[in-house]
């Protein structure tokens, strides 16, 4: 199954929806599992609430769904199967309770990401070719064999599949580095590696947004102006049930050249069950947090040694996941603080050397 968040206008305003990918489906039309659970609970049960119960086992919040577990899977299968039995019987435009929309086509919709707002997000490097060809980098260290590295990004910062990538004022660098998404379903602490993967809801494609000339300058205490204002997540959480995660074909053009085509399993050092197990020791972790596999390969610009730039559009492809495609365009420039910092109350040692 592919589940989606999306956008639609009323006269009320713009709503969040939860929605699924007919698959197979030319138009590429997105089901609104909440009114289409609604309406199999009123044409085939005798169940006496059900716009409620719909709210509850289907609700249009993707976090909200993972948190319903397995009875909401079996809700979101069950409207599917009502849609494409309308579809089947020839009728184009179903409609639920009181003239509800069932389908949406893809242009009448804004695709958010699959996760808005992420509970947390963590993002490891597992990728051994990663950074190889990048200049004055060392060779990976011995401990990143056995201790899966990883930061904690900013789940604020998250963008969909239909906003453009803001190029910062403050870098000449923008990399736009290519991963997978690890969407946690069930609470779980201390796991062990072989009970992982039942706590894994699904995937999706991560774009790890970068502003390389940063580190060096502002960023010394680790990741934070250098990543924390975006990262895409989409098109669509794939259930873990549907895709081998580590066995999967990626590419990433910019304006249609192909720049890097590769393979998630390709020198890989640790699968995604290995991560989930890391991240919940001593930490519990709840279902929304996303845990970003790291750079496939050699598919950041450190190591193709191509940088993309304003007016440009840049594509993510992934097997069995889908593509995220995204214009380049400025970001805002209000402040000078990240280019050039904010002078302290303190002066600099004498020596004008800074630590």
């Amino acid at each position: 199954m592919k589940l989606v968040t999306f956008s639609v206008e009323t006269p009320l305003g713009r709503f969040d929806r939860l929605g699924a990918l007919l698959d197979g489906d030319p138009n590429g039309r997105i089901v609104d599992l909440t009114a289409a659970y609604e309406a199999y609970l009123r044409a085939g049960t005798d169940e006496p609430t059900p716009r409620q119960l719909a709210a509850l086992r289907t609700p249009p919040d993707m976090i909200g769904w993972l948190e319903g577990a397995h009875k909401a899977r079996e809700a979101a299968e069950q409207a599917l199967a009502f849609v494409r039995r309308q579809l089947a019987a020839g009728e184009p435009d179903p409609r639920g309770h009181e003239g509800a929309r069932l389908v949406y086509a893809r242009r009448d919709v804004r695709l958010r990401a699959p996760l808005p707002r992420p509970r947390s997000l963590r993002d490891f490097s597992v990728f051994e070719e990663h950074m190889t060809q990048a200049p004055s980098i060392p060779p990976k260290a011995p401990k990143w064999y056995r201790y899966p590295p990883y930061y904690k990004g900013n789940p604020a910062s998250v963008i969909g599949p239909d906003d453009p990538i803001p190029y910062p004022y403050f870098t000449e660098q923008l990399d736009c580095e290519l991963e997978i998404g690890i969407v946690i379903g069930r609470e779980g602490r201390n796991l062990r590696v072989e009970d992982a993967k039942q706590y894994i809801a699904g995937y999706t494609i991560f774009i790890d947004c970068s502003a390389r000339d940063v580190y060096t300058r502002s960023d010394y205490f680790g990741p934070a102006k250098t990543k924390d204002w975006c990262n895409v997540l989409g098109p669509c959480l794939v259930t873990a049930d549907e895709i081998d995660e580590a066995n999967l074909r990626v590419r990433l053009s910019v304006d249609g050249e192909v720049w890097y085509e590769g393979h998630t399993g390709h020198r890989r050092n640790y699968l995604a069950e290995h991560l989930v197990a890391f991240a919940s020791d001593n930490e519990t972790l709840y279902p929304g947090d996303v845990l970003g596999t790291g750079t496939i390969g050699l598919s950041c610009s450190m190591d193709t040694h191509r940088w993309v730039r304003v007016g440009q559009t840049i594509t993510f492809e992934v097997e069995g996941i889908g593509m995220l495609s995204h214009r380049i365009v400025p970001g805002e420039r209000v402040v000078d603080y990240v280019l050039n910092g904010i002078p302290g109350l303190l002066p600099p040692p004498s020596s004008g050397a800074e630590s």
